[in-house]
């Protein structure tokens, strides 16, 4: 398969960087190249086997001691047999306390503050799978070559295991909400593009081992050693990278490779560039490219590119997405009739991945100019549906003296992003401050202390600008970054421009003194909606009596149901009384 037809001005332009004695391919542009001579003692397989014995009681140290290792093995000149020799010996201990790590900490969900044994056992592990990658990287360039006469056939192999360890550096950042930095991603496309250049990215690869990959088949269940190609693992890397996975809960990470294998190769092929404007339902990206693939062709993107179809996934999400709404208008569930990989996760969670995945394949163009903030004062943040409600509440209690008192202290931990202040910090660096922001939501940002409050994804958000006697704003937490070691971002999708707490009682508990809490609120678009815990078993369609913060009573019908999350549920809300404000 010709994936790159070049045109007569490509050709020239190849030719001259060839005349340069420079090659376009195989070249892993950035990579630190071996400098220095090799000495004996740091590189004796005894003493490297003596290291691991030292440390196999103490993980996180072992890691650090392997780190180290590597960094002196990647830096020395060494014959690619004995530089192969040690790279799958450190490989071997590295790995297998790495598949600990990766499997405990992405089965329990991830929260702000990390805790300090998850930070060092993972950074622990990034660092050392990366320099891992880096010494694959080298034995690749070692074998590889653009001229198909002096090309070695152990270049796929070592192309293939640096991908799956860019894969791995991937999936390990993610349980930080890191994103794969823009070398790794650059190694990606050039390792890929370079193989593809041989037609050499379908060969059968022995994986090192299981992280990442589901045990679906008898020969795995068997023990039987896993398989991938050079494809499946660059396609893997660039949709995980596209759906922006880094920002999901890390219990639904495997469902985008899940859908790669249930559509066999189908889900995103990989086409030739024609040079054509893009059309929907396809990607592009070039040899260079140091991020996920894009939606819309730049004429400074340098040749080669290539083309993903992702119109036979796209279509499977759609037609996924209108089931599970069918099924829950129905009220009846039938797990048969959508794709494998949903009905594997947990009921609550398929509604939300099916929406993360079908955003993150769809081109959208930012509508809400952003502003950047330069004013530091404090944000107040209150999240969870209980904290929110319960300010909803407060804010109409007619004893505002006593409310007031009661939540000073609640009051003055929203105003901080952390529940106490270390000894050695200074009370500022643990304040909220915003970022940028838009009509649509905003970015705040903090030092993230031991002390920080809890945060996850998808967390409904309450919070009030500085000095402002406006009513909160509510919204939810859409992703979290850590665009370094010390400070986090968390991004805000607004859902209000006003808010109130509520409480609704369906047919059945009419003649009842009591009712379930809910918030009614006007979105952006002035729009009403209400928010309710997604415990509450409501349909689209249902009747309900709203009792607003003001006493009256209003017969109200759910409309279509917005957002769907973990804890709560954002539906329409049809009512005449509503109407009638607007």
């Amino acid at each position: 398969m010709n994936l790159f037809s070049r045109t007569e001005q490509e050709k020239r332009e190849l030719q001259r960087t060839q005349t340069k004695k420079s090659s376009i391919f195989g070249d892993l542009s950035g990579l630190s190249l071996p400098f220095k001579s090799a000495e004996k003692n740091d590189l004796d397989r005894d003493k490297i086997n003596h290291i691991f014995e030292t440390y196999k009681k103490l993980p996180v140290r072992l890691l650090e001691e392997a780190t180290v290792t590597l960094q002196k093995i990647n830096r020395v000149v060494l014959q690619p047999k004995q530089r192969k020799e040690l790279t799958d010996l450190l490989a071997s201990k590295i790995y297998s306390v790495v598949l600990l790590w990766y499997d405990k900490y992405q089965k329990t969900e991830n929260s702000l503050p990390e805790s300090r044994e998850r930070r060092s056992a993972l950074i622990a592990s990034i660092d050392a799978i990366h320099q891992l990658a880096i010494s694959y990287k080298l034995l690749f360039r070692d074998f590889y070559s653009e001229n198909k006469k002096k090309y070695d056939k152990q270049a796929y192999q070592f192309g293939a295991r640096s991908l799956e360890l860019i894969r791995l550096e991937q999936r390990l950042r993610a349980l930080r909400y890191q994103k794969l930095p823009k070398i790794s991603w650059q190694h990606c496309n050039q390792i890929f593009f370079s193989l593809a250049h041989h037609n050499m990215i379908d060969g059968d690869y022995e994986l090192i081992g299981l992280i990442g990959v589901r045990k679906q088949s008898d020969k795995l269940r068997k023990g039987g050693v896993p398989t991938s190609s050079v494809r499946k693992l660059y396609l893997s890397v660039q949709l995980f990278g596209l759906l922006d996975v880094t920002t999901w809960p890390t219990r639904m990470f495997h469902v985008p490779d899940g859908y790669l294998d249930l559509l066999a190769g189908e889900g995103l092929r990989i086409v030739a560039d024609d040079g054509m404007e893009i059309k929907p339902g396809f990607l592009l990206t070039h040899f260079k490219n140091e991020a996920p693939p894009v939606f819309q062709r730049n004429n400074n993107f340098p040749s080669p590119m290539i083309k993903f179809d992702y119109s036979h996934l796209y279509n499977t999400l759609v037609k996924d997405h209108k089931e599970i709404g069918k099924q829950q208008f129905l009220e009846s569930y039938d797990e048969s009739k959508f794709s494998k990989p949903l009905a594997e996760i947990n009921e609550v969670d398929r509604v939300p991945v099916i929406e993360l995945m079908i955003m993150g394949l769809t081109s959208r163009e930012r509508r809400q100019k952003r502003h950047t903030s330069f004013d530091v004062s404090n944000l107040s943040v209150y999240f969870g549906f209980h904290e929110v409600n319960r300010l909803l509440k407060d804010l109409i209690n007619p004893d505002q003296r006593r409310v007031k008192e009661s939540r000073q202290f609640i009051d003055t931990l929203a105003m901080s992003s952390a529940m106490l202040a270390e000894e050695d910090k200074h009370h500022m660096q643990a304040s909220w401050t915003i970022s940028n922001f838009s009509t649509g939501g905003l970015l705040i940002g903090t030092e993230e202390t031991d002390f920080s409050n809890p945060i996850q994804i998808d967390m409904l958000v309450a919070f009030t600008m500085p000095d402002s006697k406006d009513h909160p704003v509510l919204g939810f937490v859409r992703r979290l970054n850590r665009p370094n070691s010390k400070q986090v971002e968390v991004a805000i999708v607004r859902l209000s421009n006003y808010a109130e707490t509520a409480g609704v009682q369906d047919q059945g508990e009419l003649d009842s003194s009591t009712a379930k809490a809910v918030i009614l609120i006007k979105n952006v678009r002035g729009e009403w909606n209400l928010i309710i815990k997604t415990s509450m078993h409501y349909v689209k369609g249902q009747p309900l009596k709203l009792i607003r913060a003001n006493g009256s009573h209003l017969p109200v019908r759910l409309g279509e149901i917005i957002y769907t999350k973990r804890d709560f549920k954002v539906y329409e809300l049809r009512s005449p009384g509503l109407e009638a404000e607007n």
